[in-house]
């Protein structure tokens, strides 16, 4: 793997061959594309923007305050960052990753299931993919310790570069271990008929220019080519004209951020020019002539404004301007008939300070645009209409835009972790078990943890309903207890089975007046062993 330093030096003594072998022929082969598999030629087509028509002064203002479009996708994923130091974004960005890598009751942020039933009913195979699942995950990778960090630089960058490290001289080991990539060093070249990426770039220096094919960039000593499946790549999933245009979790938020941005900054410069109260002073004169009255208001200014003050650094007095002096209390004569200087007062206008409306306004819409739930915001002054709840005012509703917020970052989780399947399907290849057990992609799965308990608040509540209308009918005669197990319960046989072994079993160690096991042994057991429902339990 390159680096470069963020002075952009680096030494030109050879080329830096990064390109391993191995990787050739692994995972999925673009060459095996056949040519009806794309489209029908709409790749070839330049499509033009269209330029500002209009309100020119606007839509430069727009263009370059609130819309700026970058010139390079170094500059977009340094904008998205500073984007994600505001308090703002940096929390919801937060809570994202925190709630996306949830760790298990083992610790555990990723888990693996078998779904093909040829595989799953293999006893040896299931431990056999397990152990390496863990080995790889668990052991080298270490996931629950780096997930955090691949997880933020995926919904800030928009993107996630990192090498698959194999040990050269042990190639059946598999991979070893993995190295996020700075994202903002990392390029590919791609088929624009297929879609496929056939070679990643690496550039070592800054505003390095794209190379016009691989033949050139294996030739230059400022790139490091990597072949496809040496490195491993998630994407936000949105593009622009082409492949090489990504767009991230914050490209929606970049206007209405740039919007909050300025209006904060509008509040805070109104706040200090347009104070709450300013001074008249209104100086006598007298009969003065005008250029006289002028330098004598000037005068009585200077003294006003003006403080004699000794620097104890330099030894010297100044009369430099002390604005802390008009906080002062003044003396000013005045004659007998009542003529004098005067000083009053201009009230500020203490609504710009009170109504912020325009202000939560904007916030709402940057919280919107990353999808935030509302509800989880206490903005002041603003009426909260997005919380339509969900479970009909129990304990366990639940907000609208917490099922959406849920419902994202479960769509996040997908991405990432079909690229962790990926790596895993690319580690059996190299340990020769994706072939002897004829391993597909589909064949098995690689979970992440739910981001939230919506589920299991809407579960619970369901079976609560559930049980609420069983109790309901139960003790009525007109209806069969063993009916409404399997339509309300949504019990099967085996459990209702193992429900009336288990009364018979508290009947034996907890036997007393009260029991329930003593009013279901009485009718409802024997009816239920009687007509043969139960005839293991009867045979015992």
């Amino acid at each position: 793997m390159a680096w470069y330093n963020k002075f952009g030096i680096y030494t030109k003594s050879q080329q830096l061959d990064e390109e391993k072998k191995y990787f050739l022929n692994k995972g999925d082969d673009s060459s095996k594309i056949r040519d009806d598999e794309f489209g029908e030629g709409i790749e070839d087509i330049n499509l033009l923007g269209y330029g500002s028509v209009g309100l020119q002064s606007f839509n430069r203002f727009y263009d370059k305050y609130l819309n700026k479009v970058f010139e390079s996708e170094y500059a977009k994923i340094l904008a998205y960052r500073k984007m994600a130091d505001s308090p703002e974004l940096g929390d919801v960005i937060e809570d994202a990753i925190n709630e996306s890598t949830q760790a298990d009751d083992d610790g555990n942020v990723l888990s693996f299931k078998i779904k093909a039933s040829h595989l799953s009913s293999n006893k040896n195979i299931v431990k056999t993919l397990q152990k390496e699942f863990e080995e790889l995950f668990f052991d080298r990778i270490d996931i629950n310790k780096i997930v955090w960090d691949l997880y933020k630089t995926f919904l800030i960058d928009g993107r996630l570069y990192y090498e698959r490290i194999v040990k050269d001289s042990r190639i059946n080991n598999g991979i070893i271990n993995i190295k996020k990539l700075p994202s903002e060093t990392m390029d590919f070249y791609y088929d624009p008929k297929t879609g496929k990426i056939l070679k990643f770039y690496q550039y070592l220096g800054k505003n390095t220019k794209r190379p016009i094919s691989v033949e050139e960039a294996q030739k230059r000593e400022d790139i490091v080519v990597f072949n496809t499946e040496q490195i491993g790549f998630i994407n936000y999933g949105s593009f622009g004209l082409t492949k090489y245009e990504m767009f991230g979790f914050l490209e929606k938020a970049k206007v209405p951020y740039n919007q909050l941005k300025l209006i904060e900054t509008a509040i805070i410069i109104y706040r200090i020019v347009r104070a709450p109260e300013r001074l008249v002073f209104k100086i006598d004169t007298g009969q003065m002539p005008r250029d006289k009255a002028m330098k004598f208001v000037e005068k009585i200014k200077s003294r006003f404004i003006k403080k004699q003050t000794y620097d104890p650094t330099t030894g010297r007095l100044s009369q430099d301007p002390e604005v802390l002096s008009i906080l002062d209390n003044f003396f000013i004569p005045t004659s007998s008939d009542g003529r004098g200087s005067d000083i009053t007062t201009i009230g500020g206008n203490a609504e710009g300070f009170k109504n912020l409306d325009d202000l939560f306004y904007f916030q709402k819409m940057l919280y919107r645009s990353v999808k935030y739930p509302l509800s989880r915001i206490d903005m002041s002054s603003e009426s909260r209409n997005a919380d339509i709840i969900f479970g009909g005012g129990h304990a366990s509703e639940i907000v609208r835009d917490e099922i959406k917020w849920a419902k994202f970052l479960e769509r996040q989780q997908h991405i990432f972790t079909r690229e962790m399947k990926k790596l895993f399907l690319l580690h059996l290849e190299f340990r020769g078990l994706k072939k002897q057990y004829a391993l597909e992609d589909k064949d098995f799965e690689i979970m992440m943890n739910p981001p939230s308990n919506y589920k299991e608040s809407m579960d619970q509540g369901y079976l609560a309903q559930n049980f609420d209308n069983y109790n309901a009918l139960a003790n009525n005669a007109e209806f069969s207890k063993y009916y409404l197990m399997k339509k309300y319960l949504h019990w099967s046989d085996d459990e209702i089975n193992e429900n009336v072994k288990g009364l018979k079993k508290d009947k034996e160690l907890f036997a007393t007046d009260n029991m329930m096991g003593d009013n279901f042994e009485g009718s409802e057991q024997e009816g239920l062993i009687g007509s043969g429902m139960f005839e293991e339990e009867s045979g015992e």
